[in-house]
């Protein structure tokens, strides 16, 4: 789970910030800019750059690293999809068994 704490926060929301104004400025330069395609870019530096270094490959940092990324598509389903998913359902109705 992403609940790390309040310092920790203080410190990577900025940096965050500014990423999201990066790709914001981006998208609005570009109206065909990928999206998908720059997250899936920053996200994978960024793994290559704290776990992909030859000299500290393991599997256990692989193992945890795709543990991690699962946990995040997760999280994202729980606060994002969900919702979204059952106010579809509200308005046109719950699938019939």
């Amino acid at each position: 789970m992403p609940y790390i704490t309040q310092d920790k926060r203080h410190q990577l929301d900025p940096v965050i910030d500014d990423i999201l104004r990066i790709l914001v400025g981006m998208r609005l330069d570009d109206e065909h800019t990928n999206t998908e395609g720059n997250l899936n870019y920053l996200i994978t530096r960024l793994l290559m750059k704290v776990y992909g270094q030859a000299d500290d490959t393991r599997y256990a940092n692989i193992n945890d690293v795709i543990g991690m990324l699962e946990c995040c598509k997760l999280e994202f389903y729980r606060k994002v999809a969900v919702p979204y998913e059952n106010q579809k359902a509200h308005e046109n109705g719950e699938v019939e068994l």
